[in-house]
C-alpha cells in the first residue's frame, strides 16, 4: 500500500508508557505498530488531552456532556440488539460518548482502519463509530469479553444483555482476531464466518524476556541460594487459582522451597490468611504488583513458574516464563495448552487440583536436569511461535487485507 496506513486503536485503559502494567500487551502492540510506520491513534476512555508518546498519538474523551453524544445515541437505539437496551441509561450515554469522540478522531486524521482491544465495551464502541464512518472494524478479544467460567461468575456473556453485544460486534466486525485455539474456536461459533476470524497468538519481546538475567533478586527478598523457589505471577482474583497453588504448598512436605506471589487484587487478604491456616506463612512472599521493567528478574530466580488459573484466553504469562527459559506449570485451560507442550516445556494439569500442581512441581525439583532443559525447549518454541514481532507482522496483513477489502 502507497499511503501510509492508519489506525485508531481503541483500548480504555491503555497506559502511556511501557512501563505502565494495566494494558500493557496494547501498549507493546501499538508500539511496534508506530515503529513500523504505521500511524497510531489510541483513544482512551478518560477525560484528557490530545498528547503524542513513543510515536503514538493519544486521545480521550473531551468533555463529559457532549450534546453530539445524546444525539449519536437517539440515531443508533435501532443498531442495538433489543435486550441490549434494557440496561442504565447513562450506560447507553457513555458508549455513544465514547464513539463520537472516536469519530471526531477518525474524521479529523482521516484514518483507515479502527482496531479495538475486546468487544465490550470498546468493540461495540467501535462498531457504532463504524457505522458513522464507514471504516473497517477489527476487534480483538482477549478473555472475558468471550470466554465463561460459570462456576465463579466470570464473563460478561453471562449476562444475556451484553453477550448479544458481543455476537452483534463480532458478526458485524470485518475482522476477529484471537490468540488462541479456545478463543478461536468460541468466535468461530458467534461469527460462522472463518475466514474473517483469524488466530494470531500473543507475542512477547523475546529480548526483554530472556535466560540472561541473574538471579539476584532472591538477595533482594533474603532467600537463600541453597532454597528454589516457584513463583507465580497473576491478580489476586478467583479466575487466577492463586488458592490451589497455595494448597499445594504443604503437600510437598519439603522446608527448601519458597513460595513467591506476585500481584495484588480482590482474594489477597484471603490468600495471606489461607498461608497462614496452612501452616506456609513462613514459607510464602507475597509481593504485590511488580513493575513491568522487574518482571523478567523474578522469573530469573524461579526454578518453577505455575500458572493456576481456572480460566484463560492465553495466559500471556505462560510465554513470558518460558521465553526465561523456565519450566511452566499450567492448567489445562484456554490458551495454556497452546503453549505448554505437556512434558516437553512444563507440564499440564487440571484446573483446582493442587495434588496434581504438587507432584509436578516436587518432579521438578526432583529432576533438576530434566527441568533445565525443558526451560530451554520452552525458549525456543517462545521464538518460533510467540515472538511479538511475529504477530505484529500478521496483524499488519490483516489491517490491509480488509482494507482493500473494503
Amino acid at each position: 500500500m502507497n499511503k501510509k496506513l492508519s489506525v485508531v486503536v481503541i483500548s480504555g485503559s491503555v497506559g502511556k508508557n511501557p512501563e505502565e502494567v494495566t494494558g500493557s500487551f496494547v501498549f507493546d502492540e501499538v508500539h511496534r505498530l508506530a515503529q513500523r510506520g504505521i500511524e497510531v491513534h489510541v483513544v482512551r476512555s478518560k477525560l484528557e488531552s490530545d498528547s503524542m508518546l513513543h510515536g503514538i498519538h493519544f486521545h480521550g474523551i473531551e468533555r463529559k456532556y457532549d450534546i453530539q453524544a445524546i444525539n449519536l445515541l437517539v440515531g443508533n437505539i435501532p443498531r442495538y440488539p433489543p435486550i441490549s437496551l434494557i440496561r442504565k441509561p447513562t450506560a447507553l450515554y457513555w458508549e455513544n460518548l465514547y464513539a463520537a469522540n472516536i469519530i471526531k478522531v477518525v474524521e479529523k486524521n482521516n484514518i483507515d482502519l479502527i482496531h479495538t482491544h475486546f468487544a465490550y465495551p470498546e468493540g461495540l464502541v467501535g462498531l457504532l463509530a463504524k457505522g458513522r464512518t464507514g471504516k473497517p472494524l477489527v476487534v480483538t478479544v482477549h478473555g472475558c469479553d468471550i470466554l465463561v467460567e460459570p462456576s465463579i461468575g466470570y464473563g460478561i456473556r453471562l449476562s444475556l444483555r451484553l453477550d448479544s453485544i458481543v455476537k452483534k460486534v463480532l458478526k458485524e466486525a470485518d475482522a476477529v482476531i484471537t490468540a488462541s485455539g479456545a478463543t478461536f474456536n468460541e468466535s468461530k461459533k458467534i461469527v460462522g464466518n472463518t475466514e474473517k476470524v483469524y488466530l494470531i497468538p500473543n507475542g512477547v519481546d523475546i529480548n526483554r524476556f530472556n535466560p540472561s538475567f541473574d538471579d539476584s533478586y532472591k538477595k533482594k527478598l533474603g532467600i537463600s541460594d541453597r532454597v528454589k523457589v516457584v513463583f507465580t505471577l497473576r491478580a489476586h482474583e478467583p479466575i487466577y487459582g492463586i488458592e490451589y497453588l497455595l494448597r499445594a504448598a504443604p503437600l510437598l512436605k519439603r522446608n527448601d522451597v519458597i513460595f513467591v506471589i506476585g500481584g495484588d487484587g480482590s482474594l489477597r487478604a484471603y490468600h495471606e490468611r489461607l498461608a497462614v491456616d496452612l501452616g506456609i506463612r513462613d514459607r510464602t512472599i507475597f509481593v504485590g504488583k511488580i513493575s513491568r521493567k522487574e518482571v523478567p528478574y523474578y522469573y530469573a530466580m524461579s526454578d518453577i513458574v505455575v500458572v493456576p488459573s481456572l480460566q484463560e484466553a492465553f495466559g500471556l504469562v505462560v510465554s513470558e516464563a518460558l521465553a526465561c527459559g523456565k519450566p511452566v506449570i499450567g492448567t489445562k485451560v484456554g490458551g495454556i495448552p497452546d503453549q505448554i507442550i505437556d512434558g516437553y516445556n512444563g507440564f499440564l494439569v487440571k484446573p483446582k487440583d493442587p495434588i496434581e500442581i504438587a507432584k509436578k512441581i516436587l518432579w521438578l525439583l526432583e529432576h533438576p536436569e530434566e527441568a533445565k532443559q525443558m526451560g530451554m525447549n520452552g525458549r525456543k518454541i517462545v521464538e518460533q511461535k510467540f515472538n511479538l514481532e511475529k504477530r505484529i507482522n500478521r496483524l499488519i496483513e490483516v489491517y490491509e487485507k480488509v482494507i482493500l477489502q473494503k
